[in-house]
């Protein structure tokens, strides 16, 4: 096979790999596209009941001891 034969092998072989990478990350393209962006993004805003944030208090089991109220309220 010749240099030239390679050549035209690995540049097509290239532009196959290219348009399935093209094709698989593009940007969707359907009417809701726009709708399911946001709701997406409002869900990574939002906070789920379960995760306590800074500053948010987490209930207390019964094994742990109550807060002692002689240290000051620290």
């Amino acid at each position: 096979m010749s240099g030239l034969g390679f050549l035209l092998i690995v540049v097509v072989v290239t532009l196959v790999g290219s348009l399935i990478v093209w094709l698989r990350h593009r940007k969707p393209t359907h009417f809701m596209s726009s709708v399911d962006d946001f709701q997406r993004e409002m869900n990574a805003l939002g906070r789920s009941p379960g995760t306590t944030g800074k500053g948010a208090r987490r209930p207390r089991s019964d094994d742990e001891p109550a807060p002692d109220s002689t240290d000051g309220g620290r």
